[in-house]
């Protein structure tokens, strides 16, 4: 059996004016809902409110996108202060308290070795970092700021922790 005659009944259907509305229906709802998955996880600015089920009542923030660099919300208030509004933030996980009150944060920045020594620097001057190993550690604010640039995946992990 050749493959034309395994799939004529599919021809068929094309050919007829209600086949191809029981196919194009089908295939366009699931396109919509594809479309608005893709906006929701790459492009929706807002963060995820996730209450941890610890029974702290904490809450984390968090965004992640695979596709494009993205700036920090106002919702992540201190936070956005300290690392800047200009930053290629790739990632974000944010731990408050049950009244809002940031305890700690993670974010990574999408940069190459130029822009990494650059922004590195920036912080040395505005923190006061000090480099211990291959992270470079400081006070930012209220916060212990630990800075790590890795190489394989061209990103900086900026971890803040609540003094």
């Amino acid at each position: 059996m050749s493959n034309l005659t395994k799939y004529k009944w599919f021809f068929r259907l094309l050919a007829t004016r209600e086949g191809r509305r029981i196919l194009l229906i089908p295939t366009v709802i699931l396109l919509a809902l594809s479309v608005f998955t893709i906006y929701q996880m790459e492009l929706n600015p807002k963060p995820e409110r996730v209450e941890m089920q610890d029974g702290s009542g904490d809450i984390k923030l968090t965004k992640r996108s695979a596709l494009i660099a993205f700036k920090l919300p106002q919702e992540v208030g201190e936070v956005r202060d300290i690392v800047g509004e200009d930053m290629k933030v790739t990632s974000y996980d944010v731990f408050c308290d049950k009244d809002n009150n940031i305890k700690s944060a993670m974010v990574n920045v999408k940069a190459d070795e130029k822009e990494a020594k650059e922004i590195i620097d920036s912080y040395q001057k505005k923190y006061g970092l000090t480099q211990v190993a291959s992270a470079w550690n400081g006070d930012a604010g209220g916060f212990d700021i630990s800075i790590r640039y890795d190489r394989k995946d061209q990103r900086i992990d900026i971890d803040l922790k609540k003094k």
